[in-house]
């Protein structure tokens, strides 16, 4: 929400401030907010407005009258203070500006006690510190990344900082996580860092990796390492070739390329030849496709079409939407089978290639620093390239960073379709030429849940026993972002809950839904599942009903759900948002990926 003053915007006075910078700090863009920041005499509420301003067009001295600020304990709130350095981080990758002075002051933020008892403020402290490359604050990195003690997201963290730094300690700290005597999900963060520094010693270590893995094992971090480093992929085929994983292992490791719109030949092939299966076959025929549209039509299930859908090894969902939920990579499919004939559709699945959108082909950038990025192009301007790539991350790519850009191909991959048996790719074809259609696969205009997220790793606290709100409290709101996988509804709003069982059959599953409230009233909610469920709205507590009304002040809000899916049976999920007649709300259920 925007802070106003009276009758005028605060960003509208920043800029009006900003406009007669000239004549009151030559050496400043920011000159007068400086004067007001420094001043005392701005009011709290409109100190994001300003810091934010003269993060954006400040120079080294202004961001050092920031940056102190942040090293204060009480000089900004805590709020502030986690978006002070996100602001800093991003002035110096966008713009290369960093604050003049003694940089190595951020290591009280990455260790000691301030970093203890404020995890998201060491976490971006790191961050910040690996934008700097402050070479003062490596060794503390070293020590919580090579630290046995250390959580497992905070040494990924700070491996990714020892990356950036790249000092030659940093890089001896990398080499020695990659051995085999450290946790092979360590080694392999270490040994994806490396690529950028050795690539032919991280391809070795990365065959080994895939070697040693198990096909339970993501291989997504190495990989991801390989494809943005130019030639990486090629050299990491070579040593895959030489040291060929388990067959299970390398059908995992296919998937994902394909998953991520990677179908690069020689590691295509090495991974095929090991898991036994042809990596890149060609393209159906005009001819092969009428016979299979004939088959669609004729025997094609859309409901079990569905199911083939939503399967993690296809990755449907990770690029098209359908129903408001999904990624958004690729063109929403809500619609698509009534406005398409099935042999379109079936290209489109088979040949994706064929006929690429102009709003979805791809553009490849390869940087100065040897990475290579691929993915669709939101926007740019005369500083950075905003990039969403295939896993719907926005990456901001400064345009002093780009060595060259040539477009690319569909991020859907030909091939994909490979790990389909023929009578699935027909039942898949099917049930994408349903939707839109009239009936069980049109538009769903229900505001149900679509999009969920759920709680990758829940504390004991909210598993063994209903939490009580103290608990919701810590664990749930607030949560970080990064603690939540997404989860789908079908078509209909109603999520499988099956789905949600890992291979160890967790019987409790903690998922959030969320709602934009525009305009503040009562909004009822109903739930109705084969399970009991309680829920909490925000930190509101509605235990087991299944069918309430609270009052939303504008905003997004959330709907928490503790929910049993027990290891057998198919239960069944769905939630639905609604206004009361004498309701003013007006709102609308978030979706996305």
């Amino acid at each position: 929400m925007m802070l106003c003053l009276p009758r005028l915007c605060i960003s509208t006075f920043a800029l009006c401030l900003l406009a007669a910078s000239t004549s009151v700090a030559a050496d400043s863009a920011v000159g007068p907010l400086m004067k007001l920041f420094q001043s005392g005499r701005l009011p709290v509420e409109r100190q994001p407005a300003v810091v934010e301003m003269i993060c954006k067009r400040g120079n080294a001295d202004d961001l050092a009258v920031v940056f102190g600020k942040v090293l204060e304990p009480q000089g900004f709130s805590p709020e502030l203070r986690l978006n002070a350095l996100t602001w800093l981080t991003d002035a110096a990758v966008t713009r290369k500006v960093q604050p003049s002075g003694d940089l190595g002051r951020l290591a009280d933020l990455v260790v000691g006690e301030t970093a203890a008892a404020h995890p998201e403020l060491q976490r971006r402290g790191i961050a910040l510190a690996s934008v700097w490359k402050v070479a003062a604050v490596a060794p503390a990195l070293q020590q919580l990344a090579i630290d046995g003690k250390t959580p497992v997201e905070l040494r990924q963290v700070a491996i990714e900082g020892l990356v950036t730094i790249g000092d030659p300690g940093s890089q001896k700290t990398l080499a020695q996580l990659a051995t085999p005597d450290q946790p092979l999900e360590i080694r392999m963060l270490a040994t994806a860092g490396l690529v950028q520094f050795d690539v032919d010693a991280a391809a070795q270590a990365g065959a080994a990796i895939l070697k040693a893995a198990t096909p339970r094992t993501n291989p997504a971090p190495l990989l991801d390492a390989f494809f943005q480093q130019k030639d990486g992929s090629d050299v990491l085929a070579k040593a895959v070739a030489a040291t060929p994983p388990p067959g299970d292992v390398a059908k995992v490791a296919l998937r994902y390329m394909f998953s991520v719109g990677r179908s690069d030949a020689a590691l295509s092939n090495a991974l095929g030849d090991a898991a036994g299966i042809a990596a890149n076959p060609e393209p159906p025929s005009q001819m092969e496709i009428a016979e299979l549209v004939v088959e669609v039509e004729g025997k094609g299930d859309a409901a079990r079409g569905e199911a083939i859908f939503r399967r993690q090894d296809i990755s449907c969902m990770k690029c098209h939407s359908v129903s408001r939920a999904g990624g958004q990579i690729g063109p929403d499919l809500s619609a698509v089978g009534g406005s398409s004939p099935t042999d379109y559709i079936l290209n489109s699945i088979l040949n994706p290639n064929l006929a690429v959108k102009e709003q979805y082909v791809t553009k490849v950038f390869e940087l100065s620093s040897g990475k290579v990025l691929t993915g669709v192009v939101i926007d740019r301007d005369e500083v950075r390239v905003n990039l969403r790539d295939v896993t719907g991350e926005t990456i901001a790519i400064p345009t002093a960073d780009i060595e060259d850009e040539i477009e690319g191909k569909s991020l859907m991959p030909q091939g994909l379709t490979k790990f389909l048996t023929h009578d699935e790719l027909v039942d898949l074809a099917r049930f994408v030429s349903e939707l839109g259609k009239p009936g069980a696969y049109g538009i769903n205009k229900a505001l149900t849940v679509q999009r969920w997220r759920m709680l990758a790793a829940p504390p004991k606290e909210l598993t063994q026993d209903v939490p009580h709100l103290e608990h919701v409290r810590q664990f749930l709101v607030g949560s970080e972002p990064k603690a939540w996988t997404p989860v789908y509804s079908q078509v209909s709003g109603t999520l499988p809950l099956a789905e949600l069982r890992g291979e160890n059959g967790p019987t409790i599953v903690i998922l959030k839904g969320e709602i934009d409230v525009r305009t503040a009233g009562d909004v009822a909610v109903k739930i109705t599942s084969s399970v009991p469920v309680h829920s909490w709205v925000d930190a509101e507590a509605f235990e087991t009903k299944t069918q309430y009304s609270v009052p939303l002040t504008a905003g997004r809000h959330a709907v928490y759900l503790r929910v049993p899916v027990g290891t057998e049976g198919n239960p069944e999920l769905r939630v639905e948002f609604s206004a009361p007649e004498t309701s003013s709300a007006k709102f609308e259920v978030v979706g996305g990926a």
